[in-house]
């Protein structure tokens, strides 16, 4: 039935989508999260022996309110039978925080005692009892005290001080946000108010999933609708406090159930004269249609047992033999609520950064709680809905108790979801590929003008400003500051400003096909590895096709559904189609129309990352890339997205480093005068200053691990010694107690706060870190190239502190930073633009882009806009802000190509980020836009 509606939803023309803002850090989630300003917000939650209520006064520190939250006191003899708590809720949904990095809240402890909470965050698998999917965070809150608390969603991962579990949290299906304290414990009072979230610390990125509204969950089967003298499978005996009849509804009948508080545990049974045998119904939830027609919400609890209750001389006693639950019911709304029996089934991994359109229902998930985690469903018992302990009656409607399709599992709006071009199968778009035909139109079109474009007028030979002033001509690209602003100098000495567009090459093309082999290389031994990942396409062409030559092998996969895997192409694949002719043919038909495409839309360069067979063309300036790899020691930050950084402090990195200048040597010519320079690895996780935590992450791992072990340990401790002489010395500036030096060389695993001596000493290990780096890498590039430039490590805003970057300005020749946002204006993503006149270096940005999702990609990529159009005038708008600025002096697009739909190999990237199409359909406004501002170029940067 979902496979049915799903193909039915699909066959509009246009992709479905959910309203989306987009705020001044790029691609912001339009999915709301606790806002203590909103009566709707207060009336959402929840509390279980506790009290919450919404207050003005004390305690409020944005706005006009807040919430205090009263726990009861716990014994401790009850102290593993309940845990005050608060919890709340997404509105609709789950809350997707995958672009976020932590949650900040003001504490109030308004009493005369201190306060000791526990945030806890979870998702949807955490729901179903899954620790590793629930990250708790301990706090104390001083009495009379207001702090801000920031939780940072990877806390447990980094093993901070008050935090634990979470391991594996989805913060892209996050469903509740939990408040609570544990026994024993005294009565505990907290007031909470101004919560924000704050962006992430990597490429975390996440884009607003695309929604296909299918109306009322489907039933498998029914159990009872209280319809006709239907059997309601109440018992009487097996109830207590509560009252039920059948009422006339809207859409029927249903079952009125009142529930009383003269009673600790008021429940309703539901029980069959035989177990219920649910074991022929495939992958199903257990649902109760439910409507709650007060005007609180309800707390209640779903008990399944699957043997007789040991009341009655059975075992199943609430936790063995049963599975307890809670849901929320809200005020005034009628839903589907739903669990699953048979809890923490293999989790849905499809390998996209962004999923297709999925069907939405208005259904809520039932928090797993205790108990089993799996149950017998060919010998179901009973089934209760109780209320613990509750301070007032309650009623609720059931309209019905049956079988539904398993939501959270549900796989079917995957298949075929690209076509033999692999675009989207589901929608049509101005620039979509429908046949063979239009492709080699296009491609006979580009034969035809093959060769004939020409440089704009005001160019230089290599791409500098032929209007201007000539400065002196080295034969290669330098640097030089004119008129206070600082500016490339191209080999004949025009003034020369680099754009540009990136990866232009196969390797990010390729798509993870759910095929593995046990001997790839011969491609013997082929098993399905995902079945979900082969699903999704139309059409694979057999061993036998000539388009076959467009299969690879990913021996290795960062993040995705699979480790590793078959691999396939179909960019590629288009070309060949385009140009009817071999894989070897093609290759090099699109080297020469790139070439004339990048000359005809105006770039100066090629960006980073492009097939080695532009080299030495001759044709475009272009920048070389080299990766350091080997086996000298790392370090961790406790928030490596790309992994750990290099230990430059151990002997063997020198070798690494020059190891990857040989081998980028090896492939350029030191006497090229096309060769601007060499950016050195990408995205480091240097740290970053949204926290201490992340800014310090370097030193604090380094200082954990013991100088035998860690040559920058080693280093460390000999700066410290240096400076302190004794370890009382030490101790006094930094507020510790460390018994010895030897004691400290062993290991200093500290992650609480930082003393402000501390803070001090940190940042210089920071700094002698980076320039030890920094120096190294110079050293080897220029011995191998020393007539081209350095430009540096290609900083990410989440991967760049003031130290690392005043390291770094010591030795590169050009400052380089990737920059994700609107433009260069973005306060806090362009955080280190304080620093440019500390520097006074030339600086480039080696990636930005904005994208859409009109055009058959289920993302937008890192800063995602409305539409073709919005994405062109974003383009001129943030290269306006780089040409204003005086130390840049270029900047480069992210990238020349879209995404597979189905995500790049590497790690599920689905972006629409290209100037062309996965079937190399030009983006005409994008390139309009592109190719006016290259024209304006030079006037622009330096005037008439």
């Amino acid at each position: 039935m979902l496979s049915t509606i799903l193909v039915a939803a699909y066959g509009c023309k246009s992709t479905p989508t959910s309203d989306v803002s987009f705020g001044d850090n790029g691609a912001e989630l339009a999915a709301t999260y606790p806002d203590f300003e909103t009566d709707a917000f207060f009336k959402s939650s929840a509390t279980d022996h506790a009290i919450a209520k919404m207050v003005s006064g004390t305690g409020v520190t944005a706005g006009d309110k807040a919430i205090q939250v009263d726990f009861e006191s716990v014994s401790d003899a009850n102290k593993y039978k309940y845990w005050p708590n608060v919890k709340f809720f997404p509105e609709s949904g789950a809350w997707n925080w995958n672009s976020k990095g932590s949650l900040k809240v003001d504490v109030t402890n308004p009493t005369d005692k201190a306060a000791n909470i526990i945030f806890k965050l979870v998702d949807n698998v955490g729901q179903m009892g899954a620790e590793t999917n629930q990250l708790n965070y301990a706090v104390n809150i001083p009495a009379g005290e207001t702090q801000t608390v920031e939780m940072l969603f990877n806390g447990g991962l980094r093993k901070l001080d008050g935090y634990w579990n979470g391991d594996n949290l989805n913060l892209r299906k996050l469903a509740e946000l939990q408040v609570f304290v544990q026994g024993p414990i005294d009565a505990q009072t907290i007031i909470l108010d101004n919560l924000e979230l704050v962006n992430a610390t990597g490429d975390f990125i996440s884009a607003e999933e695309q929604v296909i509204d299918v109306g009322p969950v489907p039933t498998i089967a029914a159990i009872t609708n209280f319809e006709n003298g239907e059997k309601t499978f109440v018992s009487k005996e097996r109830s207590n406090a509560t009252a039920a009849k059948v009422v006339k509804t809207t859409e029927g009948a249903g079952l009125e159930v009142d529930f009383f508080a003269t009673n600790a545990y008021p429940n309703i049974t539901f029980m069959p004269e035989q177990p219920w045998d649910w074991s022929k119904e495939g992958d199903f939830n257990l649902a109760f249609d439910i409507e709650n027609p007060t005007d609180d919400a309800v707390q209640m609890f779903v008990r399944v047992d699957q043997a007789e209750n040991s009341n009655w001389g059975g075992t199943a006693d609430g936790v063995k033999d049963s599975m307890s639950s809670y849901m929320t019911l809200l005020p005034g709304k009628k839903s589907t609520y739903y669990m699953s029996l048979r809890q923490l089934s293999e989790h849905v991994v499809s390998g996209m950064r962004s999923e297709p359109p999925k069907l939405s229902y208005d259904a809520q998930a039932i928090s797993w709680g205790w108990g089993e985690s799996n149950l017998d469903i060919a010998n179901i018992h009973s089934v209760q809905l109780y209320l613990q302990n509750p301070t007032k009656d309650s009623k609720i409607v059931i309209d019905s108790i049956r079988l539904v399709p398993n939501l959270d599992a549900d796989t079917s709006r995957y298949t075929g979801i690209v076509d033999k071009y692999g675009q989207f199968t589901g929608d049509d778009w101005e620039e979509k590929i429908h046949s063979d035909e239009q492709l080699k139109s296009a491609g006979q079109e580009a034969l035809a003008n093959l060769g004939n474009v020409q440089p704009m007028a005001d160019r230089c030979k290599f791409g500098g400003w032929k209007d201007g002033p000539r400065l002196e001509a080295t034969g290669f690209f330098r640097t030089e500051k004119v008129d206070d602003k600082w500016t490339l100098v191209d080999p004949e000495g025009c003034m020369f400003f680099m754009t540009g567009l990136d990866n232009v090459r196969m390797d990010d093309t390729v798509t993870i096909t759910g095929i593995d082999f046990d001997d790839p290389k011969a491609r013997q031994g082929g098993h399905l590895a995902s079945k979900l990942r082969h699903s999704m396409f139309e059409w694979l062409p057999e061993d036998d096709d000539p388009l076959a030559a467009n299969y690879g092998y990913a021996g290795y996969v960062h993040s995705g559904a699979l480790k590793q895997g078959e691999v396939f192409s179909f960019y590629r694949a288009n070309l060949m189609r385009k140009y009817d002719t071999d894989k070897e043919s093609a290759m090099k038909i699109w080297k020469d129309v790139t070439l004339d495409r990048m000359v005809d839309w105006g770039f100066t360069t090629l960006g980073n990352w492009i097939d080695p067979m532009y080299f030495g063309s001759e044709r475009v300036a272009y920048e070389a890339h080299g990766w350091i790899y080997g086996d000298h020691k790392r370090i961790s930050t406790g928030n490596d997205y790309w992994g750990p950084i290099h230990d430059p402090f151990d002997p063997e990195f020198k070798n690494s480093a020059r190891d990857m200048a040989n081998e980028v040597a090896s492939r350029v010519k030191d006497d090229d005068q096309w060769l601007v320079g060499v950016f050195v690895d990408n995205e480091i996780s240097w740290g970053n200053v949204m926290n201490e935590a992340n800014h310090f992450g370097l030193i604090v791992n380094a200082l954990s691990y013991d100088v035998k072990d860690s040559p920058a340990k080693n280093a460390f401790s000999e700066y410290l010694k240096s400076k302190y002489s004794t370890v009382s010395a030490l101790n006094a500036a930094w507020g510790s107690n460390i018994a010895s030096w030897a004691e400290f060389d062993r290991s200093y695993d500290y992650r609480a706060s930082l003393t402000s001596g501390m803070r001090a000493d940190y940042s210089d290990m920071l700094q002698m870190l980076s320039e030890q780096y920094f120096s190294i890498v110079r050293t080897e590039i220029k011995h191998v190239l020393p007539n081209h430039l350095y430009l540096g490590a290609r900083f990410a805003d989440w991967g760049v502190t003031p130290e690392i970057a005043r390291g770094a300005a010591k030795y590169v020749d050009v400052m380089s930073y990737n920059l994700y946002a609107n433009d260069l204006n973005d306060g806090k993503k362009a955080h280190w633009k304080n620093l440019l006149p500390e520097f006074d270096k030339p600086s480039v940005i080696g990636e930005f882009h904005f994208g859409a999702v009109d055009t058959g990609l289920f993302h937008g990529g890192i800063v995602t806009v409305s539409n073709q159009k919005e994405r062109a005038e974003m383009y001129t708008n943030y290269m306006d802000s780089i040409v204003e600025n005086p130390y840049f002096v270029g900047a480069h697009w992210f990238q020349y190509l879209d995404s597979p739909a189905t995500g790049r190999a590497w790690d599920g990237e689905n972006y629409n980020i290209g100037f062309v199409t996965i079937a190399d359909e030009p983006y005409v406004e994008l390139i309009e836009a592109a190719k006016q501002f290259n024209a304006d170029l030079y006037t622009k940067r330096f005037g008439k």
